[in-house]
């Protein structure tokens, strides 16, 4: 490759498609939106000739280093993305502790991607976050008014009112037709909100309850009701075992040092089990989890 033909290069300008305001995002074009049994599926569980979820969006509310080819060399991934319903565009990290010039380099990769498979003939779906108030410069750009646009509440729950905040305004710029919510939205979040599941989008059993044993006999944690009898394995009194939440140091066969097996699952159990356990952060919550866990423990 020459120099004049990488200067050229498309994906080197990434300046093909029509944009919006100041920082120039890339437009996302509204588009009509089947919103009947809205389903998702994470980009790391998409996979050839996958006819159980053709019906699905695929998502990208994952860590960046799971999807970041889909910026640096998309079109390999055309194929595989195609035989599903559509697309939410990448949610690339804008962190508010970010420098404020990598959190606008972000959201332009997330509009371009979008704007790309649109341009290759996906049905895509904007994915739409903010940070601090200074971040409602740019974040709203390059999504239509009355889009359909989708978003994630994993992991915010100590940040309600800041999210809140940016939702309204998010609200009054684009006046969404719909809102795809990824986990569970707050009551207070206005306009149609169409709520996604967490676990069955992942695959994970839809409700853990977490038992306690009191001299052999096992009861619901936080309360004195008196359940099944338990089973020894190991040493240690169970009902059931499996799941994804804890995944070391039980009975004589662990000994591991992980406290928390899926960490992608861990600030969603944080929000809704945190202060069941008191427990001022994440992973102080997946310590104590991991102890009550090791000592006598079931999810059921």
């Amino acid at each position: 490759m020459t120099s004049e033909e990488f200067r050229s290069n498309p994906l080197f300008l990434r300046n093909q498609f029509k944009s919006d305001g100041v920082f120039e995002m890339p437009i996302i074009c509204r588009q009509n939106i089947d919103l009947k049994d809205v389903q998702l599926i994470g980009y790391d569980q998409i996979k050839p000739g996958d006819k159980a979820n053709e019906q699905s969006f695929v998502h990208f509310f994952l860590d960046d280093y799971k999807f970041e080819v889909v910026w640096n060399d998309p079109e390999p991934r055309l194929e595989k993305l195609s035989q599903y319903k559509g697309v939410l565009s990448p949610q690339f990290s804008a962190y508010y502790t970010m420098p404020v010039s990598l959190q606008i380099y972000n959201t332009f990769r997330s509009r371009w991607c979008g704007a790309y498979l649109q341009s290759k003939g996906f049905t895509v779906i904007p994915t739409v976050y903010w940070g601090q108030p200074q971040s409602y410069w740019y974040c709203f750009d390059g999504i239509e008014k009355n889009s359909v646009v989708a978003l994630s509440t994993l992991g915010v729950k100590k940040e309600k009112d800041f999210f809140l905040q940016g939702y309204n305004e998010m609200l009054r710029r684009i006046e969404p037709k719909a809102v795809i919510c990824y986990c569970d939205p707050f009551p207070e979040m206005k306009g149609h909100v169409i709520k996604v599941d967490y676990s069955k989008t992942n695959n994970l059993p839809h409700k853990k309850t977490f038992y306690g044993f009191v001299d052999n006999s096992c009861y619901k944690a936080g309360s004195t009701q008196l359940l099944e009898e338990p089973k020894e394995v190991n040493g240690h009194y169970v009902i059931k075992t499996g799941g994804y939440v804890i995944t070391s140091g039980f009975g004589g066969g662990g000994g591991g040092s992980r406290t928390w097996g899926n960490r992608e699952a861990l600030p969603d159990h944080f929000d809704r089990h945190g202060n069941d356990f008191g427990a001022p952060n994440e992973e102080n919550y997946a310590q104590q989890a991991n102890r009550f866990f090791r000592s006598e423990i079931a999810i059921k």
